[in-house]
């Protein structure tokens, strides 16, 4: 190879080198700032829901789950189903577990059907995925919420959604550790 085609070969992995290297889209976000898909629930989003509708139970049970809050998740269950989670050690675990998934879900609330004293609020739990630190894509998969009216409030009376969550990330994380 001659020296001028060695030059211009240098030169050319050179600027390869930069201009993948300034790709990044600039600095990344400081310490703390919080991910695009992060999906958080707030009280106010709440707030703008029907008062005392099947739909602000639901987001705000959700929420609960968010902020992995133990006594807000337990008083959105209906009395039998809140006694028998408050007496199972595996609660306060599970619920840890599916907390930190559910930051970047929430459910979107597709159609609404009332039967028998029951609601059920067939939903989108819509998941986003991050994509670097500034973008995501999303994702959704139907589920169904079954909520009772007690004591004039609409509160769940089924989460198997919490305890499957928390199984399928209890089984990924056994998966995930070192064969012995």
């Amino acid at each position: 190879m001659t020296p001028v085609l060695r030059k211009l070969l240098g030169a050319t992995m050179l600027l390869a080198i930069l201009f993948v290297a300034g790709c990044g889209g600039g600095d990344p976000p400081p310490p703390g700032t919080p991910s695009a898909a992060e999906n958080l629930l707030s009280l106010a989003a709440i707030r703008q829901l029907p008062k005392g509708s099947p739909e602000q139970a639901l987001l705000g049970w959700w929420m609960h789950i968010q902020y992995n809050d133990l006594t807000g998740y337990l008083n959105g269950l209906a009395t039998p189903l809140r006694d028998a989670r408050e007496g199972e050690a595996k609660t306060k675990r599970d619920l840890v577990l599916v907390s930190g998934e559910s930051l970047r879900s929430k459910p979107k609330v597709l159609e609404l059907q009332r039967e028998n004293g029951k609601t059920t609020l067939y939903t989108r739990i819509e998941t986003r995925q991050p994509v670097g630190a500034s973008r995501f894509t999303t994702s959704s998969a139907p589920q169904a919420f079954t909520l009772v009216r007690e004591g004039g409030q609409w509160k769940i009376a089924d989460d198997s959604y919490v305890l499957d969550r928390a199984g399928i990330i209890r089984e990924a994380i056994e998966n995930t550790k070192p064969k012995r």
